[in-house]
């Protein structure tokens, strides 16, 4: 999901992880997500707000048994506790498990909370800008495990971000938001266009490959 800011991503993602009241109608694999209850919501959407998350005194490891716990209560605590080291495995952040949140760098609290995704396995996964405070390897280490999990899981991972780069190169498909309500959906190639880009953004643009 791209678009110039306060176009409405954020919002957008929100409402479909039910923090926001909506209209109209909300489905996803046959199921009204409006009607679901929070433990049900909690089970299939996995949320990672644009906000950090918050410099506490608990260890990594912690947050992330808890994220589990919450959405996989019928796992055994061996199957949790595998999923957790594989998803700090697959992240490459292993050395960040047993230190303190309050510890550590924005970009490192980032990989934790999207760890905190990860590791539920949801079918649906919502993540608020993933990349924003990380530098270009970790960008590229976060969308590779994102792309890697959704051909895992066969889950669908719905993503809002500002690097057109990175859309072109990980995203099946490009939902655009314009200013005045416009939207547009396609592939990359169909939609990241230099006309679109000048409507969307007011800027000349071209294409390479």
């Amino acid at each position: 999901v791209i678009g110039p800011n306060a176009v409405g991503k954020s919002t957008l993602l929100k409402s479909i992880a039910g923090l926001l009241p909506i209209s109209g109608d909300m489905t996803f694999a046959g199921e009204n997500l409006a009607a679901l209850s929070s433990h049900q919501r909690t089970r299939r959407i996995g949320y990672l707000p644009q906000p950090l998350p918050q410099a506490i005194p608990l260890v990594a490891y912690e947050t992330v048994f808890s994220a589990c716990r919450s959405a996989r209560g019928d796992w055994t605590r061996e199957q949790t506790e595998q999923a957790i080291e594989n998803v700090f495995d697959t992240l490459g952040i292993r050395q960040l498990a047993l230190r303190r949140l309050s510890e550590m760098s924005g970009g490192q609290r980032q990989m934790v909370g999207l760890a905190q995704v990860l590791v539920r396995q949801t079918p649906l996964m919502l993540l608020d800008e993933p990349t924003s405070a990380l530098d270009l390897h970790w960008q590229l280490n976060v969308l590779n495990a994102v792309r890697d999990a959704t051909n895992q899981e066969r889950s669908v991972a719905l993503v809002a971000c500002h690097d057109l780069n990175l859309a072109l190169r990980y995203c099946d498909q490009v939902l655009v938001l314009s200013p005045g309500g416009q939207a547009e959906l396609g592939t990359p190639e169909q939609v990241l266009t230099p006309d679109l880009l000048a409507r969307t953004y007011g800027i000349e643009a071209r294409i390479e490959r």
